[in-house]
């Protein structure tokens, strides 16, 4: 049996498409926070007539914007926010 080098693994692993490369955002939804890694256009396009905004940076790896939400908001993802 044939066995696969780990560089070529590690190499594909970083062509991979989908959601390991995707970025993460923080927005704010009718005055709920989330995390999503649509872009705003795609947001507004999804959710129509819904009030959106980004409230936070964008992050690579989608947990690191639950924790920045945690620590820079005081509050968790589905918690109270505002557009203003």
């Amino acid at each position: 049996m044939r066995r696969i080098p780990a560089a070529l693994l590690a190499s594909l692993a970083v062509l991979a498409p989908g959601s390991a490369l995707a970025m993460t955002y923080v927005y704010c939804i009718n005055d709920k926070i989330e995390v999503d890694q649509r872009t705003l256009n795609q947001m507004k396009s999804d959710r129509g007539h819904s009030t959106i905004c980004i409230i936070g940076p964008s992050f690579d790896f989608g947990p690191d914007a639950v924790r920045w939400v945690e620590a820079n908001l005081k509050s968790k993802v589905g918690g109270a926010c505002s557009c203003r």
